[in-house]
């Protein structure tokens, strides 16, 4: 690619995340798709820190930089690589650097020669894309302060693995209990009930299979240790049981997942994990029952740290108007400690007069998702 054209296109690309950076900061939840970007209403920000102006417009937004205006757009699934000559012209204009081309014609004429050599390739409606970097995505900023330990609630891998993989085991497990309950009652399931209990059954054990294989690879008891903010470390003796408890029946969960999501040759593994002798099921029930527990805990970390460090949103407390959102929408710590006090006396049962205040704000966040949990 021509020299000046890459020089340009990545001074570009830099401001872009330093927008979105700026951006998030600000408090604005940066979307996963075009479509939510467009619904965004942002009616309540007139400008961004340190009263820096910004315009949404679109699937798009400028933001008026230190060093010059940069405008893009978001791609329909929120990619943030996109770009077209004309906004590389104007970028380059508010920055009063020609980066060594004549004419803004001349520039028109490079990036289609760029194109015609696929070194741009086409992202979306009017937008290409360096077709030698992979694709980046909203979700990738990062706009942790330094030294900020927990990663992006869209980075955790410990989110992930619950968001994708335990909750599918959960939804899994509720289902087949709810057929369990209907079998009970009636002493009998109609053909189509038989069927749909063995599947959640199968599914059920198969997701929690795979969650506790991702729980034992990502290492949980050094990552708390080694890779989260100090108060996650209070998780580690009940991570350490887990871990032991999982040891237990794992090799056996797990041939027993590859015949659930494999086509098997054999009955014998899912047999023998079934196996009334051996209890598993128990036992299974028993891991799931601490995974859930762990989950929850470590989730309300996150709420408590997003809310005391600039993060709040990336905190679910607050995003929906049934979950109490006119105590915690965006508030300083000190904010927080006296709408905690006011907690206190608006629930007692829930956080006692004399609980300590980091206590109570954890109290108050474990109610908060247990309300969405139930009205869910």
């Amino acid at each position: 690619m021509d020299k000046r054209l890459a020089s340009l296109i990545n001074d570009y690309l830099q401001a872009v995340r330093t927008a979105l950076t700026l951006m998030q900061k600000s408090g604005i939840s940066l979307p996963h798709t075009s479509m939510e970007w467009i619904e965004t209403d942002l009616s309540h920000l007139s400008s961004l820190n340190d009263g820096i102006d910004y315009f949404k417009h679109g699937a798009g937004c400028w933001v008026e930089l230190p060093d010059g205006r940069v405008d893009f757009d978001f791609g329909r699934l929120a990619e943030i690589s996109g770009l077209d000559a004309w906004r590389l012209v104007r970028f380059a204009a508010e920055r009063q650097e020609s980066y060594g081309f004549a004419t803004d014609k001349e520039l028109y004429e490079c990036f289609d020669d760029a194109i015609k050599k696929k070194l741009l390739v086409p992202l979306a409606t009017n937008l290409y894309r360096l077709s030698s970097e992979p694709v980046e995505y909203a979700s990738s900023i990062d706009s942790r302060n330094c030294g900020d330990l927990l990663p992006h609630r869209e980075l955790d891998k410990v989110l992930t693995l619950q968001t994708h993989y335990f909750y599918a085991a959960d939804l899994m497990l509720k289902q087949h209990d709810s057929l369990e309950k209907k079998w009970d009652k009636n002493k009998k399931l109609s053909r189509d009930d038989e069927i749909n209990f063995r599947i959640y059954m199968s599914s059920w054990l198969g997701f929690l299979a795979v969650t506790c294989e991702g729980y034992r690879q990502l290492n949980m008891y050094m990552l708390l240790n080694n890779d989260r903010p100090a108060d996650y470390q209070e998780l580690i003796p009940g991570c350490n049981r887990l871990n032991s408890a999982i040891k237990k029946h794992y090799d056996d969960l797990r041939k027993f997942r590859n015949n659930v999501f494999h086509l098997r040759t054999s009955v014998n593994d899912t047999l023998a994990f079934l196996s009334p002798d051996a209890d598993r099921l128990s036992w299974a029930r028993s891991i799931h029952k601490d995974l859930k527990s762990f989950f929850s805990e470590y989730r309300v970390l996150c709420e408590c740290h997003y809310m005391f460090n600039g993060r709040q949103t990336e905190a679910d407390i607050g995003r929906k108007k049934n979950d109490y959102s006119h105590l915690i929408i965006r508030h300083s710590r000190a904010e927080y400690t006296a709408m905690c006090i006011d907690f206190r006396c608006a629930y007692p049962a829930v956080c006692p007069p004399n609980a300590p205040r980091q206590n109570c704000i954890q109290n108050w966040a474990f109610f908060v998702h247990d309300v969405r949990d139930h009205a869910l």
